[in-house]
């Protein structure tokens, strides 16, 4: 586009210069004949701004006087030619209307007035020369530009971040006069240009016209923008007022009180922007299938269908309302109405649906809850696979519902195995009606399994005073029964006197029930032992019926009363005169012991005793090496905190009790030297402590050692020809002393044999030499 237009300037600069010369050789031939040219002659240059180019004014109004009406703005630069475009010298102005009556102007010797220097006032000039010119009316204004920062055609003071606007500028100057569009962020610092390559420095007026300006990446405050007239707007110095415009964040959002629903039901919309934000709500997809009902909450006073017009409030939020009369999904849009600023939820609209909560195994023996929630309708179908179990369940104001199965005896129960379960609302069917050929509005799956306890204690030994916990999983029952029998049977004092009492057993018993958790199979129950109960190992009998839920060996569903009715006369105190394992046979015979029976006995020992912590004596350990601390405890299972407490401090380590020890081992390469105390604890105030030293290592010191010399074998030396052998005696070895009496060798007495020994074979040598001299 820039080369273009440089092509087009060039062009129109050409035209212009051949009609000067074509003038320039009628006044040279003498022509006659009248020129036909405009009054106020306008040319244009092309300049670079920010990399974009412009085309804009020269620097002063070109008029000729030839008698046709010519406007100029105050401020402006004139420069006059005769009526032909020649030079003119002075130039008169006389004001004959407005504030310019009986005013009068002149121009200096070459035809130019600035204006600027030399004002004009507003209205009308008649001017004329000495020579070759015809009197020409001028008509004088004062010049405006008359900013505006709008969206959608609205006068704007702030706007989301990222939305866009547009420059209104209203002025009476030329369309190529030069401008500059001054925009300073909230720091003071002069934008020339935006980020998407707009230029806002030295441009002309038809560029600012209606200019559109994005806020993309801009920061949050307050600019200002104004527009100031540049060297290129023909000598005119002005400038249009400072307007302000915030740059905020707030973003426009929706939200819905729900994203599924059925067809048919209210939602509400919630709307948040600023404050006098103009926005449309618009169903994106299938619009004529929302209504929003007339006059609520927020809505607008007729039934709209689709979407409506709307101005946010004062206090930045708007509710509405909508249904939707035809299942799918739709796209519910808010959308600012002066930016590209919007946003937008899904809605799924449903016919129906069923929702199944229930647990994800069954035990068989147990009744089979089923319940779940429907989103519409009056009743639920149940089935098992393809076959209707229960037919008519009523659903409540809430959309609840529920039924109770029981199993074996429901179709597709007896057996351990996954069975679906479906709903219908409004199903029409009968029990045991097929329904294989018909689609459910939701299902589920449920493993049946059968039935099975485990139990287990929190501790293996508790102290008197102090309590646990019996904890462990129960199939197929809701309850189960718990009976704790003290060291001595039913005479004995037991874990509870106050329990015993009040289920009629000796003080040697307690009787104690836990819930099962319908969802897990989880059960538990915390016990507290008497400070005064008996020291020993106690036996706990956790107990639940099979399918029947009555233990088969007594025919009844409570454990007590079935041993009471059938040992004992309804009277359970005479349990007193029974030992543990007495009664452990009573129990087993009333419950697992019968004949065919399912039901299920877990056996759980705990003893109460003193709790004992131990630990064992330490020898020193030398820095750097491990320090492995041993300890015993009758807390099977239990923690014990292990700390070395000293010069610094090593730990706590936590160690588990095993097989009655425990082991903690502890680095000292850290450590200071120095005497330390090692602690154990079982967090219940059960300690003991020992102490123990961390030593400076210590360095062996060498001693010398004296390498014997190696004796010597006697030797024979080789005679000269003719001269007798000659022997060399060995060196004569010290005596050996007992082993007993050797002494320790003296220092320096090695080197002193080391040398006599040299003398002794120097001397040698000389006399051997003299021999054989």
């Amino acid at each position: 586009m820039g080369g273009a237009m440089k092509k087009a300037v060039q062009r129109k600069g050409v035209t212009v210069r051949l009609c000067v010369v074509a003038v320039l050789m009628a006044v040279t031939l003498g022509a006659v004949v009248p020129l036909l040219s405009a009054t106020t002659i306008t040319d244009t240059q092309t300049i670079s701004s920010q990399g974009e180019l412009f085309d804009v004014n020269f620097g002063a109004v070109t008029i000729w006087l030839d008698g046709e009406t010519s406007k100029i703005l105050q401020g402006q630069a004139i420069q006059f030619y005769n009526r032909s475009g020649g030079p003119v010298a002075t130039v008169t102005l006389t004001g004959i209307s407005g504030d310019a009556e009986d005013h009068e102007q002149f121009s200096d010797s070459s035809g130019k007035l600035d204006t600027g220097l030399k004002p004009l006032k507003v209205g009308t000039y008649r001017a004329n020369c000495t020579e070759g010119c015809d009197n020409t009316t001028i008509t004088v204004e004062e010049p405006y530009l008359r900013l505006k920062l709008k969206r959608n055609g609205k006068t704007i003071t702030s706007i989301p971040e990222g939305s866009g606007f547009n420059i209104e500028l209203n002025t009476n100057l030329d369309l190529y006069d030069g401008v500059t569009l001054v925009v300073k962020d909230p720091g003071g610092n002069t934008r020339k240009a935006n980020a998407d390559g707009t230029v806002f420095d030295t441009v002309n007026v038809d560029h600012l016209t209606d200019l559109e300006i994005t806020t993309a990446g801009w920061e949050l405050g307050t600019y200002t923008f104004q527009v100031l007239t540049e060297e290129y707007a023909r000598g005119l110095d002005a400038e249009s007022s400072r307007e302000k415009l915030e740059i905020v964040s707030g973003e426009l959002k929706i939200e819905a009180q729900k994203t599924e629903i059925v067809e048919l039901e209210n939602i509400r919309l919630t709307v948040t922007g600023l404050p006098d934000l103009e926005i449309a709500l618009v169903v994106a997809r299938n619009g004529e299938r929302a209504i929003f009902p007339a006059s609520r909450n927020d809505n607008p006073p007729s039934e709209t269908y689709g979407g409506f017009t709307d101005t946010i409030g004062a206090e930045g939020e708007m509710v509405y309302l909508v249904h939707f009369d035809r299942i799918g999904s739709y796209t519910v849009k808010v959308q600012d109405r002066n930016s590209n600023a919007e946003d937008y939820v899904d809605i799924a609209v449903i016919k129906k649906k069923v929702t199944f909560t229930i647990p994800e195994t069954c035990a068989i023996g147990s009744d089979l809850i089923i319940s779940g929630t429907a989103n519409t309708g009056k009743t639920v179908d149940i089935a098992i696979e393809d076959v209707v179990v229960r037919a008519g369940v009523a659903i409540d104001s809430a959309g609840k519902f529920e039924v109770k199965l029981r199993t074996p005896e429901t179709y597709g129960t007896g057996t351990e195995d996954a069975i679906k379960i479906r709903g219908f609302i409004n199903g029409g069917f009968s029990d045991g009606e097929d329904i294989s050929e018909f689609n459910d509005d939701g299902s589920t799956l449920v493993l049946m399994v059968l039935g099975g306890l485990t139990a287990e204690s929190s501790v293996a030994l508790v102290p008197p005073g102090d309590s646990f916990t019996l904890s462990g999983t129960a199939l197929g029952t809701k309850v189960v029964d718990i009976l704790v029998v003290a060291p001595k049977g039913g005479s004995g004092r037991g874990m509870n006197p106050t329990n015993s009492e009040e289920n009629g057993l000796p003080s040697g018993i307690i009787y104690e029930t836990a819930s099962v958790s319908s969802a897990t199979s989880l059960w538990s129950v915390e016990l507290r032992v008497d400070k005064n109960a008996d020291s020993g190992q106690y036996l706990a009998f956790v107990l639940t019926p099979g399918r029947n839920q009555v233990y088969d060996g007594v025919r009844n569903a409570s454990v007590l009363d079935g041993v009471a009715e059938k040992y004992f006369s309804g009277d359970l105190s005479l349990l007193g005169a029974k030992t543990q394992e007495q009664i452990k046979a009573i129990l087993t015979e009333a419950t697992t012991g019968a004949p065919g029976s399912d039901d299920l006995m877990k056996t759980v020992k705990v003893t109460v005793g003193l709790a004992e912590v131990m630990l064992y004596p330490l020898d020193d350990v030398v820095l750097g090496e491990n320090l492995t601390v041993h300890g015993a405890s009758n807390r099977e299972g239990q923690t014990i905190i292990v700390r070395v407490l000293g010069p610094l401090t090593l730990g706590p380590q936590f160690v588990t009790v095993n097989n009655g020890v425990f082991t903690a081992t502890f680095s000292t390469l850290k450590a200071l030297t120095g005497e330390y105390t090692v602690e154990a604890n079982d967090g219940e105030g059960h300690t003991d402590t020992k102490a123990v030293k961390i030593v400076t290592p210590t360095r062996s010191r060498e001693e010398p050692s004296v390498t014997p010399a190696a004796t010597s074998a006697p030797t024979t030396s080789s005679p000269a020809p003719g001269a007798a052998p000659v022997t060399t005696p060995a060196p004569e070895s010290e005596p050996v002393e007992p082993a007993g009496l050797q002494q320790l060798p003296v220092p320096g007495f090695g080197a002193l044999v080391l040398l006599l020994a040299v003398l002794i074979v120097s001397l040698l040598a000389a006399i051997t030499r003299k021999r054989s001299g």
